[in-house]
């Protein structure tokens, strides 16, 4: 695998990690009246972890495509 493909492959992880958070919130919301939108999105508290890990790996993908691209022109 190149480096291209690898850093595609962190910004995928990335995209699946952040996107992740969301349905761990609305998970247990079976009604968006019972419960709004900023209440579901206060308890995404406990999960920064998610977001943290997301950010890492974006910035990994982006590092990787931008080795590939320099790579490549030399």
């Amino acid at each position: 695998m190149n480096r291209r493909a690898a850093g595609v492959s962190f910004c995928f992880i990335a995209t699946i990690l952040y996107v992740s958070r969301y349905f761990i919130v609305t998970n247990g919301v079976v009604n968006y009246a019972d419960s709004p939108l900023d209440i579901a999105l206060n308890r995404l508290k406990g999960h920064d972890v998610l977001l943290v890990l997301s950010t890492i790996s974006l910035i990994i993908g982006v590092i990787y495509i931008i080795v590939g691209e320099v790579k490549k022109e030399k």
